[in-house]
């Protein structure tokens, strides 16, 4: 009998938790940007096929955010974080999407063994240190750590984060001849000609990051259709109705260009997978 009643115990409060648990996204797709001096690539016809994605995974279109190209300027991106951060509860689940450059960054606070921060590459981001970008339009991993601690603040440990990153972080972002593939990303890193070390210690994930390659590794596109490989493997996989990170894995070595390429997940793998939020 005891027995009975725990079961059944946990039975109601799993379904008062679903009952209280919404899913909410931001994707953001870049295939322009303000210097016309970065190469052209195909983030921006991701977001319709990781929409179809969420979708099929019981996103509603309202909970869903999208920053398209001119729109996805680093301002516009903190804003649309911060509204996502105001309307979390505690217990949802959150996906953020990010397809466009990756560039590696001087690391000003020292937290990086390498010297590089990775960032994400706005739309009003430039490829080198200028008058219009001196390091404060890329989006460095230790700001894109602060916006998903305050979400992690919000859901609490019961809520779930996958954050998905169709970029590299340090590679090319042009047809090479050996290659013939578009790569999202340059070899040249954006130097900051001043160092001001803090050295402050690397905080760890408290969510699951999705990475379509390695931070020194380049991120090719699909040959055809022109879009992520990441996002391929999660729309196909998505419609096949199965996705995991050994699936993905599959999908991209055998849809990968003539460079190395390995999908990562990094965070909090013991706790959740991949299918927890794009089920």
């Amino acid at each position: 009998m005891k027995c009975r009643l725990a079961i059944t115990y946990l039975m109601s409060l799993c379904c008062l938790l679903t009952l209280g648990q919404t899913k909410r996204a931001l994707v953001i797709g870049l295939g322009l940007q303000e210097d016309a001096s970065w190469g052209k690539i195909n983030g921006d016809k991701d977001v319709p096929l990781i929409t179809g994605v969420l979708r099929l995974a019981g996103y509603q279109q309202g909970n869903i955010s999208t920053l398209v190209n001119q729109q996805a300027t680093k301002r516009n991106i903190i804003i649309e974080f911060g509204k996502l951060t105001a309307k979390c509860k505690r217990n949802d689940i959150v996906y953020i999407h990010f397809s466009g450059h990756g560039q590696q960054v001087t690391d000003i606070n020292g937290d990086e063994n390498d010297g590089w921060d990775e960032s994400w590459v706005s739309y009003d981001a430039y490829k080198n240190y200028c008058k219009n970008d001196r390091g404060n339009k890329h989006l460095i991993d230790d700001e894109v750590y602060r916006l998903l601690i305050a979400i992690k603040q919000k859901i609490g440990e019961s809520g779930k984060i996958l954050v998905c990153v169709d970029a590299c972080h340090s590679g090319y972002s042009t047809y090479e001849p050996n290659v013939n593939r578009i790569v999202r990303g340059m070899s040249e890193p954006f130097i900051i000609p001043y160092k001001t070390y803090s050295y402050a210690v690397k905080s760890p994930e408290r969510w699951l990051t999705l990475s379509a390659c390695k931070s020194y590794q380049y991120n090719q596109e699909m040959k055809n259709p022109r879009v992520g490989i990441l996002t391929y493997a999660l729309y196909t996989l998505a419609k096949k109705g199965s996705i995991s990170m050994e699936l993905i894995e599959d999908f991209v070595q055998k849809n990968k260009g003539p460079l190395p390429q390995s999908p990562m997940l990094t965070g909090e793998t013991n706790k959740y997978s991949i299918s927890d939020v794009l089920k």
